[in-house]
């Protein structure tokens, strides 16, 4: 299957959520035809009207540099909980759920897969790694295309089913396909999809790692809602700091001294990549982790303004948040991980799991992404660079 093939056949997009239905509404506005697909213990709840209608509304301000804006009312062909139906002669697949769902997304896809489909992990949050290991690990030699994104390609939130408020395309999208050898495919099945309709940036990252470590959910998250979780549970208890629902990390939770944690945090994911002898994207000078808005200002960018960050997007609201229950057990455990085979010493990242396992009551370093899990067990550094760009290992 060649980019035309890919691109003229329909698109599956896996998820339910709000980035799950906004590219589904997104894709077939801009003329693709689109399968929506969710797990079906979640699809009843997560679709409800669409099952029968196949309609989502696609609005919000959508704001970015371009001033491009994509609205209305789309028709989805296929609404399903039938893996096999949602992948059947599709071109590319899309999966777009929080990366605690991909283990069981993944299960359940891969039976079904395809030659010559372009699977895209959105954001991949080092999925891509653990998608081609549990196909190793099922005997599955299905000839695919694997690579991800390091973040959504929007900010948007869920109304309801069948009914997506998109606030902001985002400026800046970093990719790279696992092996890094199909990154050339990877990125020219995707380039001209609508869900990026020449708004965003392409930043292509130095192998899967590099993707996932550009993702900043880790970096500004996980200590922003650390060490604001008293002021956080307390707020949403007493409508103290702001009504219940509405506690804003950006607009309630950074300081100076949160900031230096983030920035502390940062320098340790520099020296991961360091120690692989890989480019770091993005790169953030320290006085930006001073911003109200972090890093993330960049991220979400708006013509004169973030006021996005603190006007519309709001959370965490308690400890069940993804910004604990993802965060931390699937990018900053990931993180932890891989320093440890570089030996290098990440005393932040280790901190904020510790800390963040006490406070959600969980085994987060046991639980989450290990090195097992993305097939990275027991290699050496040079062996762990060499499986990431060619895909084969040393044995």
């Amino acid at each position: 299957m060649d980019k035309s093939t890919v691109s003229d056949n329909p698109v599956a997009i896996l998820g339910g959520g709000a980035v799950a239905q906004t590219m589904a509404a997104d894709f077939a506005l801009g003329g693709s035809e689109v399968r929506l697909y969710d797990l079906p213990e979640f699809a009843s709840r997560s679709f409800g009207d669409i099952i029968e209608t196949r309609k989502i509304e696609l609005g919000g301000v959508q704001s970015n540099l371009k001033n491009f804006s994509r609205k209305g009312v789309a028709s989805i062909a296929l609404v399903t909980s039938d893996m096999s139906k949602a992948l059947q002669g599709a071109g590319l697949v899309i999966v777009a759920v929080p990366g605690v769902g991909h283990e069981l997304f993944f299960e359940r896809m891969i039976p079904h897969l395809e030659d010559g489909q372009v699977v895209s992990i959105v954001p991949d949050n080092f999925g891509s790694l653990v998608l081609r290991e549990m196909m190793k690990s099922k005997g599955c030699d299905t000839a695919v295309i694997i690579g991800g994104w390091h973040s959504a390609p929007y900010g948007t939130r869920l109304v309801k089913p069948g009914m997506v408020n998109c606030t902001i395309r985002e400026a800046n999208q970093i990719y790279d396909a696992f092996p890094s050898t199909d990154g050339k495919v990877f990125f020219e099945a995707l380039r001209d999809a609508p869900i990026f309709s020449g708004v965003s940036e392409f930043i292509r990252a130095d192998t899967a790692i590099g993707v996932g470590i550009a993702n900043a959910n880790s970096l500004v998250h996980v200590p922003g809602s650390i060490l604001n979780v008293g002021a956080m549970e307390v707020s949403q208890a007493e409508d103290i700091l702001a009504p219940k629902g509405e506690w804003n990390l950006y607009k309630h939770g950074m300081s100076p001294s949160v900031s230096r944690v983030q920035m502390a945090f940062y320098h340790e994911e520099r020296a991961i990549m360091e120690a692989l002898g890989l480019r770091m994207v993005p790169e953030y000078p320290d006085r930006q982790f001073f911003s109200k808005y972090s890093v993330m200002a960049s991220e979400y960018f708006i013509p004169f303004g973030v006021a996005t960050l603190s006007g519309t997007i709001y959370g965490p609201n308690t400890i069940e948040d993804r910004y604990f229950t993802e965060d931390i057990p699937i990018g900053t455990v990931a993180r932890y991980h891989i320093a440890r085979v570089l030996q290098v010493e990440v005393p932040v990242i280790k901190s904020m799991i510790d800390l963040g396992s006490i406070i959600c009551e969980k085994d987060f370093l046991g639980e989450g992404r290990s090195l097992q899990k993305m097939g990275l067990d027991g290699m050496s550094k040079e062996q762990l660079i060499r499986y990431l760009k060619e895909g084969t290992r040393q044995e």
